[in-house]
């Protein structure tokens, strides 16, 4: 990020107010347990347009980019709030940041950067969290010297989840598409507590998914793309083991497990086999199960779950159980009622309550929770950020910033979902050198930076 400093010349920041000032009736944003239970850290995502595409500049585009954000934050009030405690935001219209940045190099070179897919200077290590005097919601337009841009918005975790940024820009981008006179006839629909409520004696005092400490954490993040027919040759390899009791494993379940498999195993060659036992955790959309009335198909909150595997030993990371093991834990977490009994909560909700009575320190509790390495992965492969089109058709490429997490790794369609997907392996820096030269992985997965010829041909022309 440092080297892309001097490449950047910040051209406006701007305070993006709603266009519409929020109803007196709609000033509390009540968070839910699970909201509670979130820290304050922001999900970073970016599209990027080529210049064959566009057809206006770069400040006829930025203006139009400020005005129909200024429309969107009408439609997404919590997000142009201000967060005044752990359970409540005030919609006080506060507003969002808005930064025009012109980036002096071509775009293919943040494009094809393995370790950086964001546009440098939007990232969630350099915007302050809203509790510590920054926004709820950053966006920046980026202007390259090709001509291409770049939309990019960095999203308060603390109001939504992945899908919830999706819908934000689903509508900001149809706002854009339709303005001056644009109106969302299906608007999103924020679930505030009326799903997981707060606890009987009261909401939590404090996140307990806490922010990262950038000064403790060394992560390094590589991307690596899986093609269709390697994702195919996965499944058939798991399908077709005589142990495999998963005869039709889905690209998530094949895609996790080998990234795991392979994470876990460098992770147990940096310990020399001295507690190299490991657990994946998963994350799982809840929107599906939503009871009616409300709607499922717009609702943002976070409006998840978790669910892991077994903890494994270096000699139990074989695929064939790996993806048996999702499987089963996957089908045991759809036979509850996960609004009630709400896995993830639930063990937040213990450590709170440890801590809150004294029973255990924080850090006696992380270091008992650090008896074996824990990998987390989040796959958004069914949220179509590359359909996103604010009026001059779909991005060539849609991407996230580095995770603020160690061992975390998320799944991402690419720009063309018939090619495949991505995977954002988030790492330290031994450990990925370990990882991106295991065969396994290799076998199935090539570095971004080593792409096949077609996908070169492919970036030459769309860039």
């Amino acid at each position: 990020m440092a080297g892309y400093s001097r490449l950047l010349s910040t051209i406006s920041k701007k305070i993006v107010k709603p266009f519409t000032p929020t109803p007196p009736t709609q000033r509390i944003h009540k968070l839910s347990l699970l909201d509670q239970c979130m820290g304050n850290f922001y999900m970073p995502l970016v599209l990027f347009y080529p210049k064959h595409q566009l057809e206006q500049g770069p400040k006829q585009l930025s203006k139009l980019l400020e005005n129909s954000f200024s429309k969107a934050m009408t439609y997404h009030h919590p997000w142009a709030g201000s967060l005044r405690d752990n359970a409540t935001i005030l919609c006080d219209d506060t507003g969002a940041e808005f930064f025009e940045v012109e980036v002096n190099c071509p775009m293919a070179q943040v494009v094809h950067r393995p370790d950086l897919t964001f546009p440098p200077g939007l990232s969630w290590r350099n915007v302050p969290p809203a509790d510590a005097g920054g926004r709820l919601s950053v966006a920046q337009f980026s202007h390259f010297d090709c001509g291409g841009i770049a939309i990019s918005v960095c999203l308060s975790h603390k109001v939504g989840d992945a899908r919830s940024a999706f819908f934000f820009l689903k509508d900001w981008a149809a706002l854009t598409r339709q303005y001056p006179n644009g109106k969302l006839v299906c608007p999103s629909y924020y679930v505030q507590d009326s799903l997981m409520p707060s606890r009987p004696d009261g909401p939590l005092d404090f996140p307990v998914v806490v922010e990262p400490n950038t000064q403790e954490s060394v992560e390094f993040e590589k991307r690596f793309f899986l093609s269709e027919s390697k994702i195919r040759a996965l499944k058939a390899l798991v399908a077709s083991d005589p142990s495999s009791v998963v005869q039709n494993p889905t690209t998530t379940e094949v895609a996790s497990a080998l990234v795991y498999k392979c994470a876990a195993t460098a992770g147990a060659n940096l310990s020399n086999g001295n507690d190299s036992s490991s657990q994946l955790v998963l994350v799982s959309d809840l929107r599906k199960t939503i009871p009616p009335p409300i709607p499922s198909t717009s609702t943002i909150g976070n409006i998840l779950t978790a669910f892991n595997t077994p903890i494994y030993n270096l000699g139990d990371l074989r695929l064939p159980k790996l993806v048996a093991d999702i499987r089963r834990s996957k089908h045991e977490l759809s036979t509850r009622d996960n609004f009630k009994e709400n896995t993830w909560v639930l063990e937040m909700l213990e450590y709170a309550n440890r801590i809150n009575t004294g029973t255990e320190d924080d850090q006696s509790y992380r270091q008992k929770s650090s008896s074996h390495d824990v990998y987390r992965c989040s796959s958004i492969c069914n949220m179509p950020f590359q359909d996103l089109d604010f009026g001059w058709g779909r991005p060539s490429r849609a991407s996230m910033a580095s995770a603020p997490f160690s061992n975390m790794f998320y799944l991402m369609n690419t720009h063309d979902q018939s090619r495949g997907i991505e995977v954002f392996v988030n790492l330290n820096q031994q450990q990925m050198s370990i990882f991106e030269q295991d065969k396994d992985f290799l076998q199935f997965a090539t570095p971004v930076d080593d792409v096949h010829e077609d996908e070169e041909k492919y970036c030459r022309e769309a860039f």
